[in-house]
Order: C-alpha cells, then structure tokens, then sequence
C-alpha cells in the first residue's frame, strides 16, 4: 500500500448545531484556527500539510476527500481536533472510519478543552486514537510525528508567525482569524479559561503585518477577520499605536473581537473603530447584582454595570456595532431576568443583537460534578446525571423557576427582543457565514426554517 508524506489535520464537525437546528445555524463555519496554527508550523519544517473542517458533513464524507486528496493512507498521523464536546460524536465516528480504511494510520487527538479535563475518560471514548494530547500543541507538534511523542503540558504564547489559510481546504469560504493573545484569568465560575492568566497583547505593527499577509492570501479580497483573544483589553497607548499602524500601512479592514463589559476601555474605542474595529461581543453575561455575583464576575456590581454602560455608550457614538453575550445562570429568577431585561432595554439603542442561552456544564464527570455542586448551591440541578459520562454536556434546571426547557424558552424570548432579521444577517455574515452568503442566500434559508427555532423577529 502506497503512503503518503502528508499530514492531515481534520477538526472535528458536529452531528447537529450545539444550540438550535435550523438551516442558518448549519451554514455558520468555525475556523479552526488552533489546528491551523499547528499545520503552519509543520509546513515551515517542510512538512507537507492540509487543514479540513468537518463542519456538518459526514465523517464518511471528509474520509473519502482525504483519501481523494492522496493525504490517506498517510506514513504520517492523522491529526483529530475535537474543538468541544458537541464535537465529540462526530470524532469518535471518524475516528472508526480511518481505522477501518487504514488499520494502520497513526490517530492523534488533541482540543485542549476537550481532552486537557480528564485523557483516561476521553481514552475510552476514543479506542482507535493512538495517542491524546492534553494540552496546547505547539510546544510538542514536531515530536507527535516521531516515535517519542512529547506530551507534557506546556505553557504556549501566542504563536508571532502567520497563520497560512492556504492550508485550509477551500480557505476562500471562511473568514480568517488573527490570534492577539491568550488567556484570561478573570474567575469567571462558568469560564474555561478563569484560572489561565491573560497574556500581553502582541505588539499592534504584527497584528497589522499578519491581517495584511493574510488579505494577500485571499487575492487581495475582502476579509473580515476575528482578532481572537478570550479578552481583548487593550490599553489607550496600545489603542493608538493599532490605530496609527493601520493608517501608515494604508489597511482598511474591518475586524471583529470580543472582551468584557469591564475590561475594554471607553477611552480606547474611537481608536479601535479608527483602526477598523466593527463589531464588539461583549460578555455581560447578566445584569442581576445576584447573578453577577454568583458568575463571579465581579464583586462590585454597581460599578460592573456602570462601566457596561460607558462601553456600550462609546461603541454607539463610534459606529461599532456590539452584540451582548447573555447567560441565564444557577439560581436564575423571573425576578433576576427582569433585572437583565430592564437594564438591556436602557440600552437598547446601543445594542446590535443579544447572544442568549442557559448556562451548560461542559466536561467528564469528575470535572462536572464540580460545577454542579455548586450551582446546586443556588438552586440548580442536572437534567440528566448521567450525561456527563456519555457526553462531557450536562444540561441544567436552573432554579424553580427555569427548568430547563422554560430557560430555552426564556433564551429565544429574550434574544428577539432586540434582534430581528437584519441585525442577525449583519453579525452573522461579517465572521460567521461562508464569505459567499449573500442576503437572498439568507432569506431563503430563513423561509425553510422553523420560525420558533430562530433567535431572531422575522419582521423589522
């Protein structure tokens, strides 16, 4: 049997969106840019490598593409990245498929939150995997091809080189992405990333290099990339350097982030949006003083929610449109949700869309149980306790008030108070959908979808 020299990342899709099933959350692409991140590497070792996205294909169908592709059978290991455990399902069937098409192939599995909880669970999981990594990829992606794999947990920067998107099969369908810094550190109960500290932003004249290395990738085109970081918190000096690089080096690209209602600046907006910031998702999560505390975001409520105030304030005189994260969390009231429904509707002017959803408990069971104890504190319970050890995805009751099923309800509710078809098409389509979605292409999809799915008003 003819091997080839290839390496093939493939990040796991999902079986079904992780929210709601419609037609429009199935054209949303994710662009695994961790995975991509890796494959660089490799290729500037001389390491011939592709990046596919599973998305919601088949697994069946990206096998038979890799095997098309020459990349299968490979003398070299299959990368699998499972971005969440919604993708999960989808990598334990791919996983069988490779090992039946080639009972040889090397299968590596890395997606740091999905593996770094607990490898032995995951390790029953995934029998055909020969090999879990825990941890960030970078520091140990040369061994995983040798017969000494290194799998300690290393700490990883921000990568300083560009991301090649011309790894990534049919590269042209998705926006790219820019990592600016890693890391948090914030506590947040529910956050993933609460205790891993945040890292300094890279310097402004290398995020302006990169998105122009990256506009050259895509001919030239016009890109809307996602500058990544778990909390983009730049400071007013940093603000204005970004600003002035992006205008010395004539870069006019429009670009999307996300941070904290208390973590961004105000004073820093006006260079942001100079420097081509368009859209902001800011994680209010809550506007309930209960709830604020309880997430752990902050142990001043009042000046939490003033400063969400002065940001949303300087995003609407600066023409950036800011889409609202909000999660319905342990102990969540109808007196709790008034609270966050009042305060959005003060702002509601400032306000492109709202983001809503009831706090999940991603993890093995080990790593679960945890939260749930103490989100059972406030009221709280699991919809199915065995979940967990089938999933890593426990659904919650959240309180008397909201069962689990009333806290969906609540979800949609709340989201197409402030969101109707337009504000959706333009948040969604500036980072999300294929760069070819047009808005007929979206119309139509939503005339196929089942209106009490969508988040969204259908009229204006």
């Amino acid at each position: 049997m003819h091997r080839s020299r290839v390496v093939a990342f493939v990040s796991a899709g999902m079986p079904a969106p992780k929210k709601r099933d419609h037609p429009l959350a199935r054209r949303q692409l994710y662009l695994n840019y961790g995975a991509l991140s890796l494959a660089t590497m490799l290729k500037a070792t001389g390491v011939e490598t592709m990046l596919v996205h599973g998305e919601h294909r088949a697994p069946t169908d990206i096998a038979h593409e890799l095997l098309a592709a020459g990349a299968l059978p490979s003398s070299l290991p299959v990368m699998v990245s499972i971005p969440s455990f919604y993708a999960l399902p989808w990598a334990q069937e791919f996983c069988r498929i490779v090992r039946l098409v080639d009972p040889a192939a090397r299968i590596v599995v890395g997606g740091r939150w999905v593996v770094g909880p607990d490898v032995e669970w995951l390790r029953a999981k995934l029998p055909e995997a020969d090999i879990l990594v825990p941890g960030l990829g970078e520091p140990v992606i040369a061994s995983l091809l040798t017969d000494a794999p290194d799998l300690r947990r290393l700490a990883a920067p921000t990568p300083d080189f560009t991301l090649d998107y011309t790894l990534v099969t049919d590269h042209l369908r998705y926006q790219p992405s820019v990592e600016t810094s890693r890391g948090c550190g914030m506590g947040c109960a529910f956050c993933e990333e609460r205790d891993i500290r945040l890292e300094k932003l890279r310097a402004p004249e290398r995020i302006v290099n990169a998105m122009s290395e990256v506009q050259a990738q895509y001919g030239g085109g016009e890109i809307r990339p996602y500058l990544q970081a778990s909390m983009f918190a730049p400071n007013a000096q940093w603000s204005a350097a970004f600003a002035a690089a992006t205008a010395e080096r004539g870069l006019r690209i429009a670009w999307r982030t996300e941070s904290r209602v208390d973590a961004l600046l105000p004073a820093a907006i006006e260079q942001l949006a100079q420097a081509g910031l368009k859209v902001l998702d800011l994680g209010l999560e809550t506007a309930s003083p209960t709830q604020i505390l309880r997430m752990s975001k902050s142990k001043q409520p009042d000046r939490y929610l003033a400063r969400a105030s002065e940001l949303l304030a300087a995003c609407r005189t600066h023409g950036v449109y800011a889409k609202v994260n909000v999660l319905l969390y342990a102990g969540e009231t109808a007196s709790t949700l008034d609270e966050t429904r009042r305060w959005l509707d003060d702002h509601a002017s400032a306000i492109s869309g709202v983001s809503v959803g009831p706090v999940v408990a991603y993890g093995p069971p080990r790593i679960a149980k945890m939260l749930l104890d103490d989100w059972e504190k406030a009221g709280a319970s699991a919809v199915d306790p065995v979940s967990a050890d089938a999933t890593g995805i426990t659904q919650v009751h959240l309180s008397r008030d909201f069962d689990a099923e009333a806290a969906e309800a609540a979800s949609l509710e709340l989201s197409r108070r402030y969101m109707d078809a337009d504000d959706y098409f333009r948040l969604k389509s500036f980072s999300y959908y294929p760069r070819s979605y047009t808005r007929a292409d979206f119309d139509q999809d939503v005339a196929g979808s089942d209106p009490s799915r969508l988040p969204f008003r259908r009229g204006a």
